[in-house]
């Protein structure tokens, strides 16, 4: 396994999106997929799925591993559109023992450039690295971590996004960071409604590091004309102020219902960006079915 394995988690719904990232991923490094390796974490898929998977990963000669992994017997929510697959980044640290850091990725990504700077960044000390995020900024304002006030937190502190996120796995046992996500599920599970990220910022105690957003940046240009993204006009930023920022994305993660493999996702860059990787993926895996037939 290389130094930094790349994860991700998930369940036979998100076999597509899964796909179109690690197409993204290969294509858009500067050497390939070669020196990368991915870790696929899961509790079961179909074999379809990992057909598809296998596909992938060998078109690009990507080194790739399927491990299932085990969570424990814990009240996760799923309310509002979650699942169980959401939690399984918190078996990171079982999941890639020999690894003394590890880059997790939600499948709902496209990556858009060169992770080195992500792969190497200097945590500072710190357990891990994240993007704050911009839809719920701070605990105070937004929708994540209902009952906030009741758990004794301050209403300012800084919330990050869990949909890319960089570990050190030993500072990470040293400060007990899954121990009390776990925790957190176990005692304090009807307050997370975002599930595992909630889970994680009540476990990080508001010890991470602040990535760049060009790492994990959200197509606002777009989410903005859907119903589940509203935010105050002051907290709008200019069209063209958007578009920079899109462009200069490293990660562009596709938050929301509005999924682009769905075509929910209103037209404009981020939906054009997402296609073309759908499209070579979806030719990568009809071609590969046909080989075998």
């Amino acid at each position: 396994m290389s130094a930094v394995p790349i994860v991700f988690a998930v369940d036979d719904s998100y076999r597509v999106p899964l796909l179109v990232a690690l197409e993204s991923l290969c294509v858009s490094q500067p050497a390939g997929a070669r020196g990368l390796t991915v870790v696929v974490l899961h509790e079961g898929l179909a074999e379809g799925t990992r057909a598809d998977i296998a596909a992938v990963a060998a078109g690009h000669d990507l080194d790739l591993v399927l491990r299932r992994a085990e969570l424990p017997d814990l009240p996760y929510n799923t309310a509002f559109g979650g699942a169980r697959a959401n939690y399984l980044r918190l078996a990171i640290p079982a999941a890639v023992a020999d690894a003394g850091r590890a880059v997790y990725l939600d499948a709902d990504i496209v990556v858009r450039g060169d992770l080195r700077p992500l792969l190497d960044a200097d945590l500072r000390g710190l357990p891990f690295g994240a993007v704050q995020d911009t839809v719920n900024p701070t605990l105070a304002d937004g929708r994540a971590l209902p009952g906030w006030p009741e758990l004794g937190l301050d209403g300012d502190r800084a919330y990050f996004n869990s949909g890319v996120m960089v570990f050190d796995l030993a500072e990470c046992r040293r400060d007990g960071l899954f121990e009390r996500a776990f925790r957190a599920v176990a005692e304090h599970s009807r307050h997370l409604r975002l599930w595992d990220q909630d889970a994680l910022n009540l476990a990080a105690r508001d010890r991470w590091h602040r990535l760049p957003r060009r790492f994990n940046t959200i197509p606002l240009s777009a989410l903005r004309r859907t119903p589940w993204i509203r935010l105050p006009p002051e907290r709008l930023p200019t069209d063209e102020a958007l578009a920079a920022e899109e462009a200069d994305a490293v990660v562009m993660h596709y938050v929301s219902p509005s999924k682009p493999w769905r075509g929910l996702l209103p037209a404009g860059p981020a939906a054009q960006t997402y296609s073309l990787h759908l499209h070579a993926v979806t030719r990568r895996v009809a071609g590969t079915t046909r080989k075998g037939t």
